[in-house]
């Protein structure tokens, strides 16, 4: 920075220059000081233009850093709440899932218990069928042993 060594030239020009005795005073050629403040003068404006440049800039990046991370932090906030909802889902469905399991298998039981209900009533019927059946064959077989000695 031009600036820094135009104040540094001035601090080398006070240091270098003749002192009044007992005042702490230094004589200092005026037209060299002048000279010095001038190029300060000249450098100001592109030294502050630059400084000026460069902390709007750094405003902009931190705006700009804010806003992402506002961002960011509404992302994540919606990305949470949808976790959280589908997690939800998650659970009623496997809720839903088990209510509709104990009742399919609560229906298989009673399929099972009147099926077998059925085939015991059907199996019970045909017995009594076969019963009277073997009672007819019985009677039957009597009559023709009674007639075969009757002959």
């Amino acid at each position: 920075m031009e600036v820094m060594k135009v104040l540094d030239e001035i601090e080398e020009l006070v240091d270098g220059s003749g002192r009044v005795p007992l005042t702490g005073k230094v004589i200092i050629e005026a037209e060299a000081l002048l000279d010095r403040v001038d190029r300060i003068r000249s450098l100001l404006p592109e030294e502050l233009r630059q400084a000026q440049w460069v902390s709007k800039e750094r405003d902009r990046i931190l705006n700009d850093a804010q806003k992402e991370a506002e961002e960011l932090l509404s992302k994540t906030h919606l990305e949470v709440k949808n976790l959280a909802q589908e997690t939800e889902v998650v659970k009623e469905a496997n809720t839903q899932a088990g209510n509709i399991l104990m009742e399919a298998q609560q229906r298989a039981l009673e399929i099972e218990e009147g099926a077998n209900s059925y085939a015991f009533d059907v199996l019970k019927s045909l017995e009594d069928n076969l019963s009277k059946i073997l009672n007819i064959v019985k009677k039957g077989q009597e009559e023709l042993k009674r007639e075969e000695t009757n002959v």
